[in-house]
């Protein structure tokens, strides 16, 4: 697969993570936004890593502190819905919370700071 595929593919996870997380946020089907969080949390983890080798940096001991980060804003995303179901009270914060952790991930894909 190609390196811009990888992306297409990453960027759908995204889309379907933030989707599944407004979802949640607003009170939607909790099967429904549970399944679109599951596969866009799987699509964002198998196209990154796929991206990964594809740039050569397949080993976890050379990984730079922006890939780190951003593993760790995957697992924020990830466990999204557990925090909007156990604190309702948090939504409206949630709500600005999600996408600029998207928009920092955005950020250091782009510009890969050290």
């Amino acid at each position: 697969m190609t390196l811009a595929a990888y992306k297409v593919l990453h960027l759908l996870g995204a889309f379907l993570v933030l989707a599944a997380l407004g979802a949640a946020l607003a009170g939607g089907s909790r099967k429904g936004s549970g399944i679109a969080h599951g596969i866009g949390l799987l699509l964002l983890l198998v196209a990154g890593f796929g991206a990964l080798a594809r740039l050569g940096l397949s080993n976890p001991a050379g990984w730079p502190l922006w890939l780190w980060l951003k593993l760790a804003i995957w697992l924020a995303l990830g466990a999204g819905t557990v925090i909007v179901r156990r604190m309702p009270n948090l939504r409206l914060a949630l709500w600005i919370i999600f996408p600029l952790l998207a928009a920092a991930a955005g950020y250091l894909s782009i510009y890969k700071p050290s």
